[in-house]
């Protein structure tokens, strides 16, 4: 058994870890977003500017980036899955950890770099 103080540092590990792997997650969840984004301006090209106020962004757009976006996360469906399921074993693994040696500080919060 460990004395709390070590569950201290078992725990702060463990939330370093954790942090990490949501990282891996985020940035891999963005670069699939900013690929279909380049792949749907790369296919629908423009054939004039508009106003610098006014978005070129229309509808086909959206469709074809969602398209995109759809066939891209399907290739990397198990890698995504794999870190979710992760992150979801650590985040249990530190709550139980929490549970049995009764610490009851709040958790840092994970915010995207």
């Amino acid at each position: 058994m460990m004395s709390h103080h070590e569950a201290r540092q078992t725990l702060a590990c463990m939330e370093a870890r954790l942090r990490e792997t949501r990282h891996n997650l985020h940035e891999l969840e963005r670069s699939l977003r900013e690929k279909a984004e380049a792949a749907a301006i790369e296919s629908r090209p423009k054939a004039r500017r508009y106003n610098r106020r006014m978005s070129n962004w229309t509808g086909l757009d959206e469709e074809a980036y969602l398209r995109f976006l759809g066939r891209l996360i399907d290739n990397a469906a198990a890698d995504l899955d794999r870190l979710r399921r992760k992150v979801a074993r650590q985040d249990a693994a530190i709550e139980a950890l929490r549970r049995k040696y009764r610490i009851n500080t709040e958790r840092p919060a994970y915010t995207p770099l």
